[in-house]
């Protein structure tokens, strides 16, 4: 796989084909492989608490064109907008943001652009990454990977988790 590197303006070979590291130096960003899941993205400058760092985009689909495209797929960057029915399928830097349940960075709808901000001070070299907060994902587990002391062990919402045990334990009141 050829890559253009941003920084030399010249296309350089990866040496690693599945998760390439893509040099996004003039943003001072770059991918390269993380411990939480497979690619993640990292800051190779320090950025301020409360700064944008880096806008979520990629073509906006209906949240039914979605599941008909990623029915049998086991990964997707998919950021839902707005009410819930539109979706972004994300093609660009913040899709390698990998989840944490104790993040560095946020999410946000701006004029309807969803923006990554930073809510810590960030150092030169830390990966960066935002709480998924997921919910209605049927029976998929969404297992949490950050090792973080307060892991919740998943990536979905405490509020979704609730939602699910309530469900359960009704669930088993009608077998019994």
């Amino acid at each position: 796989m050829l890559l253009f590197d941003a920084k030399t303006r010249t296309k350089r070979r990866s040496f690693q084909e599945d998760f390439p590291v893509y040099s996004l130096q003039l943003m001072g960003l770059i991918i390269r492989s993380s411990s939480i899941h497979a690619a993640g993205c990292y800051t190779t400058t320090p950025i301020r608490k409360g700064a944008r760092v880096v806008e979520y985009t990629g073509p906006r689909i209906t949240k039914e064109a979605a599941d008909a495209k990623y029915e049998n797929s086991p990964t997707t960057y998919l950021f839902g907008v707005g009410n819930g029915d539109e979706v972004i399928d994300g093609h660009g830097t913040a899709m390698f943001l990998n989840h944490c349940c104790d993040p560095n960075c946020e999410t946000g709808e701006v004029k309807g652009r969803v923006w990554i901000k930073a809510i810590r001070d960030i150092a030169a070299g830390e990966e960066l990454t935002y709480d998924y907060h997921l919910y209605d994902g049927d029976e998929d587990e969404a297992r949490c990977n950050c090792g973080k002391p307060k892991c919740r062990g998943t990536m979905y919402a405490p509020e979704e988790m609730e939602r699910r045990r309530k469900e359960a334990r009704k669930a088993a009141r009608r077998k019994n």
